[in-house]
């Protein structure tokens, strides 16, 4: 496995639990903890995580910025599992609005054979998933590509949104918290989702069991925009009543 592909997988793990330790690491990827160490030294750099004595922990900063080769791997099997749950409720002829997470890049993966769909998007991936999608009518929102998250940001992009009304956008988040409620890690990125949920007439909030209790940099959403939240795990009883308080519907995936 070459260090690069290592170093995501690694994480991929500090997304899941939190923390890692080095023994640990060397034995799942058969290298030497000296290399480990080196590994963690390179993400620490890169402000993605925190070393600590015997390894390392999940950098909780609030505006970290986690890159979208990262997060594409981090809990795939649930992001997947909401994909499909999502696509089950996409309908031929909807026209649709997708952001650039990782989750609703599963969603994209399903949908391909949808007829006669409609998919406004400011991820370069999702754009790339539904290339060959035979009656997918995609359209590019425009605007300055950021790089990590393969996005694209900024007025143009915003003002493209704003000119569309469609049936429903489909957006993740950062963090999912009762008091500070639907965050992102960017401000920018903040601003295109919000344009896209006040574009459409109902919003699809894909959210993964890693996301609750969390918050993140800049707060996006109001719990009354979200109509319907695909998460891939049973909530607490606490979770689900606050949820039915804000008439957010929940869809377990």
């Amino acid at each position: 496995m070459l260090a690069i592909e290592r170093r995501k997988r690694i994480m991929s793990l500090l997304q899941e639990n939190q923390s890692v330790l080095v023994p640990e690491l060397s034995k799942l990827f058969k290298v030497t903890e000296e290399t480990i160490r080196r590994d963690l030294e390179k993400l620490e750099s890169e402000g993605l995580l925190k070393r600590t004595y015997g390894g390392a922990v999940i950098n909780e900063s609030t505006s970290v910025d986690i890159p979208l080769n990262i997060r594409e791997i981090t809990n795939i099997e649930g992001k997947q599992t909401i994909g499909l749950k999502v696509a089950e409720n996409i309908e031929d002829g909807d026209t649709l609005l997708f952001d650039s997470s990782s989750t609703v890049l599963q969603v994209a993966k399903q949908i391909k054979f949808k007829r006669k769909i409609t998919v406004i998007t400011n991820s370069e991936k999702v754009i790339f998933e539904l290339s060959n999608a035979k009656d997918c009518k995609v359209i590019s929102t425009g605007g300055v590509l950021k790089a990590n998250s393969m996005s694209l940001i900024g007025h143009w992009a915003e003002d493209a949104i704003k000119n569309f009304c469609v049936d429903k956008a489909i957006i993740s988040c950062k963090g999912f918290d009762m008091d500070r409620g639907i965050t992102e890690s960017n401000e920018m990125e903040a601003e295109i989702k919000k344009a896209m949920a006040n574009a459409a007439e109902k919003v699809f909030l894909l959210v993964d069991h890693t996301k609750f209790d969390k918050s993140s940099f800049v707060k996006m959403l109001d719990f009354n925009k979200v109509d319907y939240l695909f998460t891939d795990r049973k909530l607490s009883l606490e979770w689900e009543e606050f949820l039915q308080k804000q008439n957010i519907r929940l869809m377990y995936c």
